[in-house]
């Protein structure tokens, strides 16, 4: 499976009125195991979410950073001694 560039991944973001600033929500489930979205810095339940991109996303005060490989085309098993 090829791993989509950055620009492509859409982020949710919505106002907290708790945290009175734009933050990142993640998906929970309420009482009726419906989702919803909460505030990942105090979570709040967040009625109202977007999807923004990640220059959106590192206006609201986040950083995105992108994993990069070894260059060796495969994964940290793959015995090249990179391993971290």
């Amino acid at each position: 499976m090829a791993t989509p560039a950055l620009d492509d991944v859409q982020f949710p973001l919505a106002f907290c009125r708790g945290c009175d600033r734009d933050v990142l929500a993640y998906v929970d489930l309420d009482a009726d195991q419906r989702e919803i979205r909460r505030c990942v810095e105090c979570d709040e339940r967040l009625p109202e979410w977007r999807e923004v991109g990640s220059a959106d996303l590192e206006a609201a005060g986040y950083s995105v950073l992108e994993a990069r490989g070894c260059g060796n085309g495969g994964g940290c098993s793959s015995g090249c001694g990179m391993r971290r």
